[in-house]
């Protein structure tokens, strides 16, 4: 009798251990948000600024933003950017099939005129709203960026616009162009490999993702230009 007990007693044990493990190792159904169309972003006329701007984008169980909360500010810069993110159109983000509220990280690089091409400083990371905090989904972060290296004598301006889909690592897994600008895409999405990210998470628990690229290209000046009449 004491040795069944006992048999029933590791048993259970097991058991539990297993069904523990089982919940541990399970993954959300999660689907991030994409990005249906993305318009230009240009560089402010009286700003000489480059580097980096980051925003979350929220976006309704309908796909449409309802707001954008900037997390990294280039103050002539940033609000450049929000009011062109505020157009935006998005399929929303969904668990197990029902759409649900999300954030699509989106990083915009103010590119400096000429062939310039290496890392670009962080702008100081903005802390989160309350609401943000508390939210199941945290979606990946920028820690590296990399401004592309493009043709020296290169006349394009405005932005190439690029949603990557990050792994459960961080990691950038595909590169989808959403605004082609030639002959600068290709080097937009070569320097993706230079970026360093963190993962999204769903509960805590590391989750595939989106974030949209945003390389803004401004016009080059000539010396006679600057001069002025």
């Amino acid at each position: 009798m004491r040795r069944m007990l006992l048999a029933i007693m590791v048993f259970g044990s097991a058991h539990a251990l297993t069904a523990q493990t089982v919940t541990l190792r399970a993954k959300p159904s999660f689907q991030a948000a994409e990005t249906l169309s993305a318009n230009d972003i240009t560089v402010p006329i009286l700003c000489a600024a480059n580097g980096t701007v980051v925003l979350d984008a929220f976006i309704t169980e309908t796909g449409e933003v309802q707001k954008v909360e900037v997390r990294r500010d280039i103050a002539c810069l940033t609000q450049h950017a929000v009011r062109a993110v505020e157009e935006w159109k998005f399929s929303p983000a969904t668990v197990a099939g029902k759409s649900v509220r999300s954030r699509m990280p989106v990083a915009v690089v103010y590119c400096p005129a000429g062939s310039f091409a290496g890392p670009v400083p962080l702008p100081a990371l903005i802390p989160q709203s309350e609401a943000a905090i508390q939210a199941e989904l945290q979606p990946a972060e920028v820690t590296r960026t990399a401004f592309p290296k493009y043709p020296v004598n290169t006349v394009a301006a405005g932005a190439v616009v690029l949603e990557v889909t990050l792994n459960e690592k961080g990691e950038a897994e595909e590169v989808k162009v959403l605004r082609d600008l030639p002959p600068l895409t290709a080097q937009a999405k070569a320097v993706v490999a230079d970026w360093r990210f963190m993962p999204a998470t769903v509960n805590g628990n590391p989750v595939q993702s989106k974030i949209v690229l945003v390389f803004v290209s401004r016009p080059m000046v000539s010396l006679s230009d600057r001069a002025g009449p």
